[in-house]
This record gives structure tokens, sequence and C-alpha cells, in this order.
């Protein structure tokens, strides 16, 4: 039995994890912080937490952690008249999604359980997901994770496949002056 099928369908363990108030912003913080620390590039300008979810089902939802760097902007930058969107547009980014939040062995599941907790409409899935995306992206700013690793704050930018003002907003709020202004006028112009 693994980890997941014991917690989640064991009966007696799900039902103390339904009952019991799960912080979904500190498991995403933690979950990300063990995967920080595996990452080796010395030119990271900015991580991604990419959010993919079922159109049909928002329930089924995965964060996955990533990052860009300044050797994969220079190459996919050559010959390209837009250099903000290369450098700020998950399609042009390195697409190494190192980790998972929400289908390894120990988060799976997690986001499921957190939306039953809170009593969440499918319709309202995404949106309170994502407030919880930004207090967990706060809080690594806030202990200087990014700074301890690399020298410096780098942007976490909170996004899915499309760029759109709300996007830049969710940033913003995030983020805040660790935000570079060029992604904000990219996700500004993106509509």
């Amino acid at each position: 039995m693994g980890l997941y099928s014991f917690l989640f369908e064991n009966s007696e363990v799900s039902e103390f994890y339904d009952n019991s108030a799960l912080n979904l912003s500190s498991e995403i913080w933690v979950s990300f912080l063990q995967e920080l620390i595996t990452w080796n590039e010395d030119d990271i300008y900015a991580v991604s937490f990419f959010v993919d979810y079922d159109i049909e089902d928002k329930y089924d939802v995965r964060i996955y952690f990533g990052y860009n760097t300044e050797r994969q902007f220079s190459s996919e930058s050559a010959g390209e008249e837009d250099s903000s969107a290369v450098r700020w547009n998950y399609n042009f980014w390195l697409q190494n999604e190192t980790f998972c939040f929400g289908e390894d062995g120990i988060t799976e599941g997690l986001i499921g359980v957190w939306f039953r907790q809170q009593r969440i409409k499918e319709s309202e899935a995404i949106e309170f997901l994502t407030e919880q995306i930004i207090y967990a992206v706060r809080e690594i700013h806030r202990c200087q994770s990014l700074k301890n690793r690399f020298g410096r704050e780098l942007p976490i930018i909170i996004h899915t496949r499309h760029y759109y003002p709300e996007i830049a907003e969710i940033n913003i709020q995030a983020n805040g002056e660790y935000l570079d202004k060029e992604f904000i006028e990219y996700c500004l112009r993106a509509e």
C-alpha cells in the first residue's frame, strides 16, 4: 500500500485528514523549499508555479514547480522580435517541471482534501487555490529562501498557459517588489 492509498483510501486516516485543518499554503511552500535545494543552475532568473487544471473538472489541479535560466532565454530569443515574450512566456522556458504538487506520493490528494474541508464550489476552486499559492509565495519571499540559495530574490511567476492582466495582478500580490516590471507589461499586452 502506497502513502497515498494509506492516507486517502484508509477510512480512519482519511477521516482524520478531512477533519483536521489543512494549511495548504504551508504545504505548497514546504514542498517548494524541499525541491529548491535540488536546483543547481547558477543563472536562474525566474521561478514558475504553473497551475494546470482540467477544464471539465476544476477540482483536478496540479502545481508544477520549475524555472528558467538566462542561457535558455538567450538561446530562445535569437531572432525573436519580442524578447519580453521569450523572457516571460512559459512556452519558451525550459519546461523543466521539476516537481508536481498534487501528483507525487505525498501531496497527491491534498488539494482535493483542502477543497472538501473548505467546502469550495468547483466554480470557485481555481480562485481559492490561487489565494493559497499567493500566500505560499509571500512566505517564500518572507523567509528569503531564494535569496539564501541564489544571492538574490527571484520572482515566482504564478501562471497557466495563457497570460492576461489578471495574471499580472496575481503576481503583483504574490511577489510585490520582486516582480519584474517587464513581466507586468507583457501580461497587460497579452490580452
